[in-house]
């Protein structure tokens, strides 16, 4: 070989191996800058993917539904991150505005519904008319509904229905009839002051678990059966009304009885509830998988709420929806995973695994075979209330969430937590419209 053609030669790996290695994921398993979703095989395309929870029975269920999708799309690879619902959101929002956003990723109801206008989110509606997808008519209308915005599809729900939750063993000890929850407000309360357990002057069991940090959930769960929501149409907060002050007067009485302890709705191992730590709680089988694996299924059960001063048992109906980055690198692998993931044979699987409601029409017999306790869900969504869809929700939960803590460690009166900082979210959203 002649001297200039060997130098060619030589050149040409040289700048072959540079590519190459230009292309490949760093150590840490993130690609580099110049990585274009390309897995660990030739032709493979990666996605990423983050969901919120690390409660090992959902992370279980997570990667064996990620092993299946692999196995029937070999040309795609998914690499699961898990992040505890306390950070979730933030780190989120970090990833976005650093455009390092994963390819798919779940979302809490109320962050998709305030953030759906910032135009971060692929709109699934293409793919779903490209496809022909059966899921739109499979999924319960209004589940499928809560995901849409300006005739587009943003996100699809893995909803999360909350009535009210017993254990049975509990309600035995305390000497209430197990098979036969309260009907009424004033029962629920009752019944919560007699199953609490006191030892030297201190709650170690709650009647009924309500957070006092973070508490808007278990706030709103009792507000439904007033017929009210924190915030009206329009976003403008309403959590100073005459029955949410009403409504916080009696939980700070019942706080200072000691029928309920202080807790976070997002610490670490799940609310009372979920820890045995309390009698009853609004909250879903998902959110109480890994109590049923300790205590067994026959110690816990699910009914309606117990009605409202006007008849109503609104149940509230949150959840996680799973939705792509709009800057995703890979749209049609996001929406062929996400598509997967809404298949009836993987929610067949993945519900029975975490107790999280599948939201298709088509499975619902199959899963009552397995859960029929879980009658009651289904019956729940006949009169189920979520989160007002609003560009200032957030801004209503940052102050409602004050005003719960407020009047719960006693810093301010209820009227004055309530009215004061209902004030400040009005003067917020007035700033930013």
């Amino acid at each position: 070989m002649k001297a200039n053609s060997l130098i060619r030669a030589i050149l040409t790996t040289i700048v072959l191996a540079l590519l190459l290695s230009g292309c490949g994921l760093t150590s840490s398993g993130q690609s580099n800058a110049s990585s274009t979703n390309k897995g660990e095989h030739t032709g493979q395309i990666a996605l990423n993917f983050w969901f919120p929870g690390t409660d090992q029975v959902t992370v279980n269920a997570v990667k064996e539904s990620i092993q299946t999708f692999e196995q029937l799309n070999p040309n795609i690879k998914v690499n699961l991150t898990s992040v505890p619902w306390d950070q979730y959101f933030q780190k989120l929002a970090v990833a976005y505005s650093g455009g390092t956003q994963p390819d798919v990723h779940g979302l809490g109801f109320g962050q998709l519904i305030s953030t759906v206008d910032q135009g971060k989110y692929l709109d699934l509606q293409p793919y779903i008319e490209k496809d022909q997808w059966e899921g739109t008519t499979d999924f319960y209308p209004d589940i499928l509904k809560a995901g849409q915005w300006e005739n587009g599809q943003y996100g699809l729900l893995i909803p999360d229905l909350r009535p009210l939750a017993w254990r049975k063993d509990y309600l035995t000890e305390a000497g209430l009839d197990p098979e036969s929850p309260p009907q009424t407000l004033d029962e629920l309360f009752q019944y919560a002051d007699q199953l609490k357990v006191v030892q030297n002057g201190q709650t170690i069991r709650s009647g009924l678990d309500i957070q006092t940090s973070n508490g808007e959930q278990s706030y709103l769960s009792l507000l439904l059966l007033y017929g009210e929501n924190f915030y009206d149409q329009e976003g403008n907060p309403t959590f100073d009304s005459e029955t949410s002050i009403a409504l916080v007067k009696k939980l700070t009485e019942l706080y200072k009885a000691g029928v309920f302890t202080s807790s976070n709705q997002q610490q670490t191992g799940g609310t009372p509830f979920a820890q045995g730590q309390a009698a009853m709680a609004f909250v879903s089988p998902s959110n109480t998988a890994s109590l049923i694996q300790s205590v067994g299924k026959e110690q816990v059960d699910w009914a309606l709420p117990p009605a409202g001063p006007n008849g109503e048992r609104t149940s509230l109906m949150l959840g996680t929806f799973l939705t792509a980055a709009k800057a995703s690198k890979a749209p049609e692998e996001a929406w062929t995973f996400i598509k997967f993931w809404f298949s009836p044979e993987n929610q067949i699987t993945y519900t029975s695994k975490t107790g999280a409601l599948p939201p298709l029409q088509s499975i619902q017999d199959e899963y009552l075979t397995n859960f029929p306790q879980n009658q009651v869900i289904y019956d729940a969504m006949n009169d189920a209330q979520g989160y007002i869809a609003s560009k200032y929700w957030s801004v209503n939960i940052k102050y409602l969430r004050t005003a719960l803590e407020e009047a719960y460690n006693g810093s301010k009166s209820v009227e004055d937590a309530l009215t004061t900082n209902a004030e400040l979210a009005r003067d917020e959203i007035k700033s930013i419209q």
